[in-house]
């Protein structure tokens, strides 16, 4: 099993989410719920409920250690409140060596170049500490501040999902996109 992140950066502190986050996960997902809305699945009230995320953080615990997901948050050094979510899903070993990446930041940091910050360093974790070869990424067709991030991390399109994904009520089509290991 590898080591669990923990990278600390000036901006923020990138590690593995825990139990004892259950509560700042609720306020994270509560306090942008409008601002996320648009990028994700519909969620029921419960969803933002602190014994829910502490369920989810469980299961994430569990994958972590079956080497299927890599939650992270990234929290603020000051006041260590979460400003951004980044998650490697659906690993994949054997000859593929892949995963999903998934990624959220908070309202009030969009905009400010920070995920540009975050994602290399968690990409870096996933290559050479998880071993993945192989990271993709895919974003609704109006999502152009992610089309825009993952270019700028190198990401290539790969393809055109039609109703890939239910996205806020919606089968949504996606861009499908990759980025290989580098030192593969």
């Amino acid at each position: 099993m590898p080591v669990k992140p923990d990278i600390i950066i000036p901006t923020g502190r990138v590690r593995l989410i825990n139990t004892g986050d259950a509560r700042e996960l609720a306020d994270y997902y509560s306090r942008n719920r409008t601002h996320l809305s648009p990028w994700e699945p519909a969620r029921t009230t419960d969803f933002y409920q602190q014994e829910t995320m502490l369920h989810r953080i469980l299961e994430a615990e569990g994958e972590f250690h079956a080497d299927k997901q890599v939650k992270l948050g990234v929290f603020n050094l000051q006041n260590q409140r979460m400003v951004a979510s980044i998650d490697f899903s659906q690993i994949v070993r054997g000859p593929m060596q892949a995963c999903f990446v998934g990624y959220s930041i908070d309202a009030q940091c969009q905009g400010q170049g920070l995920m540009q910050q975050y994602m290399p360093l968690c990409l870096d974790y996933m290559f050479n500490h998880f071993h993945i070869h192989r990271v993709m990424a895919t974003y609704t067709t109006t999502n152009l501040r992610s089309a825009a991030l993952l270019e700028r991390l190198g990401f290539d399109r790969e393809g055109y999902a039609k109703s890939y994904l239910n996205i806020a009520g919606t089968w949504e089509d996606h861009i499908l996109t990759a980025l290989v290991n580098p030192n593969h």
